[in-house]
């Protein structure tokens, strides 16, 4: 019995620290290519919960346009 809830928490730990992950890794190239501080914007959907902060980020990236050379 044990066994499996220790299966099912990593399980439900790792899946949504992947999906974070992914996230991240994604919002720091679009803000890099638009121009904005990635780092920061990484600690924004890291520090702010359940998916806030990729909604915040996705508003704030309305206003920057891509810049293309």
């Amino acid at each position: 019995m044990i066994d499996i809830l220790i299966i099912l928490l990593i399980i439900f730990l790792t899946i949504p620290f992947c999906i974070l992950s992914l996230i991240a890794i994604w919002v720091y190239k679009d803000a890099k290519k638009r121009d904005m501080n990635g780092f920061a914007w990484i600690m924004v959907i890291w520090l702010i919960p359940l998916f806030i902060g990729l909604i915040i980020y996705l508003k704030f990236r309305e206003h920057y346009s891509t810049i293309t050379i």
